[in-house]
């Protein structure tokens, strides 16, 4: 992990998409101000920390977030996170929705935290039968770095690490979302 982090922070600082040379000196990060959106499609792994659960590698990723642009380094963000592994007829899945600060400490790499709520499901479609069970919404808490290999005043493209738990039954029980996502941001 140490590893792909700094290969990609390398790759920021060395790309000349990366923020525009004249720019990056004026402005840091980039003065980004007022409303933000974006999206992010990736894959990874769902996985349990319960005995007896297995890894969902190969699961898709989506996480759409809005809010508002605190100061050019800093955005408080609605970030809503799904990831859903589906196998022939079994589909297992987590959503995650926080309330998060994204933060830039250096130009093209943010840092994101948040806590909110998780919801879990599990669903098949049998020959003969199908079976469907969903958890309540419970404590949750997500954390991302990304990378911004093309960032504007009004654009950003990224590369991020998700990781994201919620909290089940008496807090041991713990599904687990892992992902490496592309994304864009708008502000």
């Amino acid at each position: 992990m140490k590893r792909l982090i700094s290969t990609l922070a390398a790759f920021t600082m060395t790309t000349p998409f990366a923020l525009g040379a004249a720019h990056a000196q004026d402005d840091y990060p980039v003065g980004r101000s007022g409303a933000t959106f974006g999206i992010g499609i990736g894959g990874g792994t769902i996985s349990c920390g319960d005995e007896g659960c297995d890894d969902f590698e190969g699961s898709g990723s989506l996480d759409l977030h809005v809010g508002g642009m605190l100061s050019p380094g800093v955005a408080i963000l609605f970030d809503a996170w799904w990831m859903l592994h589906d196998d022939d007829r079994f589909t297992v899945d987590q959503g995650i929705l926080t309330a998060a600060v994204r933060a830039w400490p250096i130009s093209n790499f943010w840092l994101q935290g948040g806590l909110g709520v998780a919801r879990a499901g599990i669903k098949y479609d049998g020959t003969f039968f199908d079976a469907e069970s969903r958890t309540e919404w419970v404590p949750a808490f997500q954390i991302g770095i990304g990378v911004e290999p093309i960032a504007t005043d009004t654009f950003g493209l990224d590369v991020s690490l998700r990781y994201g738990t919620g909290f089940y039954s008496d807090g041991e029980d713990r599904i687990h979302n892992a992902s490496l996502n592309v994304g864009v941001s708008f502000y």
